[in-house]
């Protein structure tokens, strides 16, 4: 038996039973003139739209207005890599208002970008990963060990470890801005005061230096 047959089969017969209420409504549609259902249509399809609209209007004044078009990255970029983004549209409150709307080829990251972040004119900065730094602090190159998972925009305490055995505490709580890979020896760009900078040029002269995980 095909399904149109079947189909047709089960639209014969009295109507379906409808609850008290439903069925009342159905009745007074039924006996309403064409005229007065194309008007009952329209009135319902204006109330649906007003309702839209006034939505709408409540999601704008809750995120400041309406939309505004941004670039956020589409994978984990790393310092110098050309930016991976795509546009897209997000409430005003989530877009910084340094955020380029585009981006040119020769583009080059001064700060690592990780997947779904939000590009800004800081990524892009020619001063490089120390753009967003205080000014009392400079980015110094330390080697870091791939085991120990250090990644930009985390935290590290400095260790100076001497060839004696001995550890001294250079810094505490440094940022990370960017790791680099030379050789597939990784560094981590950390941000030290002047007087650990120094330090840590004596402890890698020296000896060794270790970062170690430290909260914000």
């Amino acid at each position: 038996m095909s399904l149109r047959v079947t189909l047709s089969r089960r639209l014969q017969g009295p109507p379906v039973a409808l609850p008290a209420a439903l069925d009342r409504c159905s009745e007074q549609w039924r006996r309403l003139p064409p005229r007065g259902r194309m008007a009952v249509g329209v009135l319902a399809f204006a109330v649906v739209l007003v309702g839209c609209e006034l939505r709408i209007a409540q999601a704008r004044d809750r995120w400041d207005g309406p939309p505004r078009r941004a670039l956020i990255a589409v994978q984990d970029s790393a310092v110098g890599q050309p930016p991976q983004v795509r546009a897209v549209r997000l409430p005003p409150a989530m877009v910084p208002p340094d955020a380029p709307q585009q981006v040119g080829d020769d583009a080059r990251l001064a700060f690592a970008l990780p997947r779904g972040a939000v590009l800004t004119r800081g990524h892009l900065s020619a001063r490089g990963p120390a753009a967003g730094l205080p000014s009392d602090l400079r980015v110094v190159p330390i080697p870091a060990d791939p085991g120990w998972d250090i990644r930009a925009g985390g935290w590290v305490d400095v260790w100076a470890l001497a060839s004696s055995g001995q550890s001294t505490q250079i810094a505490r709580r440094r940022p990370v801005v960017a790791m680099t890979a030379d050789d597939d020896e990784p560094s981590a760009l950390v941000g030290l005061a002047p007087g650990e900078v120094a330090a840590a040029v004596r402890g890698l002269a020296d000896g060794q230096i270790l970062l170690t995980h430290a909260p914000p």
